[in-house]
């Protein structure tokens, strides 16, 4: 997958819907489809359309190549790794705790969205006191509360994601060496980066069609109604009020509210705008299905250097690994199994749980590192490809909680 401007759209060239929400990304092109006729590449130009997502294996264009999503020397060998510390307790043994800790988060989102569009004050005092269970939790384990992000079933999408980039976005800082410190303000500006949106008239919010350039308008507001209302109310921060307010600012300068870019756009902010991305690219929607991890980890790969800041695509990877936890893998044994750690320094090679025999067939359940044997050619087990779990009848969560 490749994203390009717009004037580059040839007769021929297949359009991929990535995804994302035209409410956030208004000038990108998503109708699925190969382009057909010189008069579909003018209509989509007149209509105002600046970017689009295509995909060079699909379509008769035969003239674009596609970008390696993944460069394998990104993701390995980086100084920072050094200073991530080990994990002190297994993922089994946190999974129990991430669980309510989760649960616990969960509530409180839709306490405080709803409280917010009531009127209410925000109770900042008590998020403060989730953040720092998110931290702890992270410290000890990464793998078992983020991939609670993807397990979790629930159709509240508005309420999981505010705690599910809260979440990625903590294990991100984490891995970025943050202080203490700011992983709490960083913790606090995901929980609430979109508090601003109950303000938004719910007809704009829940408006099935393109918005118009008014409604647009007034739904670009929602990044400083967030900053207004943690404001006014008092305990937060200037680096979480600035994570709030920016978060949908971008690199090159086109995002909202202010046009900011380069580092205009605060680190906090950079970090919840990459966590943001991949929340809403993977979550099951009502109107849409979730993309696989690693195809959503590719199609943010390429929109490095202009969405997201020089660096921060290639981090957030090395965070999640290439294969996140509770994905589903076929094996160079022709076995099939789903991930259930990660190896930050070798993120090719994740641990992972065998499900299915060669044939397909359930079997007993297996813990393999492939790490451990990588560099023995006569007996290195690798991954092959990554699968949509549900064609398989296999439950990711059934094997990691």
């Amino acid at each position: 997958m490749k994203k390009i401007p717009a004037t580059q759209l040839r007769v021929g060239m297949f359009v991929v819907d990535a995804g994302l929400s035209w409410m956030d990304y208004p000038y990108l092109y998503q109708e699925e489809g190969e382009i057909e006729s010189q008069e579909r590449i003018d209509a989509i130009l007149a209509e105002g359309f600046e970017e689009i997502f295509v995909d060079p294996s699909r379509g008769s264009y035969a003239g674009l190549e596609d970008e390696e999503p993944l460069e394998e020397s990104l993701l390995q060998d980086a100084d920072d790794l050094a200073r991530i510390p080990s994990r002190k307790v297994s993922f089994k043994e946190e999974m129990g705790r991430a669980r309510r800790l989760y649960t616990d988060s969960l509530q409180f989102a839709r306490e405080f969205l709803h409280g917010a569009r009531m009127g209410y004050l925000v109770d900042y005092s008590k998020s403060e006191k989730l953040v720092e269970s998110v931290i702890d939790s992270v410290m000890r384990n990464d793998d078992a509360i983020v991939s609670l992000t993807k397990l979790r079933d629930f159709d509240e999408y508005s309420y999981t994601h505010s705690i599910n980039v809260a979440v990625l976005a903590v294990a991100f800082g984490k891995n970025l060496g943050l202080s203490h410190k700011m992983l709490r303000a960083l913790g606090s500006a995901g929980i609430f980066h979109d508090l601003g949106k109950a303000k938004i008239p719910e007809a704009i919010l829940n408006k099935p069609g393109k918005l118009t350039e008014e409604e647009f308008e007034i739904m670009k507001s929602h990044p400083q109604k967030g900053f207004e209302l943690l404001a006014q109310q008092g305990g937060a921060g200037e680096d979480v009020l600035l994570g709030v307010l920016q978060h949908h600012e971008k690199h090159n300068g086109r995002g909202y509210p202010d046009a900011a870019s380069g580092d205009e756009v605060s680190v906090l902010a950079r970090i919840i705008a990459v966590a943001d991305v991949y929340d809403a690219l993977t979550s099951e929607r009502v109107y849409k299905k979730g993309m696989l991890p690693y195809k959503a980890l590719s199609l943010m790969y390429t929109m490095r250097g202009e969405d997201f800041h020089t660096g921060y695509v290639e981090r957030f990877i090395k965070s999640m690994g290439i294969y996140p936890v509770g994905s589903f893998v076929r094996l160079s044994s022709r076995e099939y199994a789903v991930v259930s750690g990660s190896n930050i320094s070798v993120p090719l090679y994740p641990q992972v749980i065998v499900v299915l025999d060669y044939m397909q067939r359930p079997c007993t359940p297996r813990q393999v590192d492939l790490a451990e044997n990588r560099g023995d050619s006569s007996h290195v087990l690798e991954i092959i490809e990554c699968l949509n779990p549900k064609r398989y009848n296999i439950d990711p969560a059934a094997y990691l909680m």
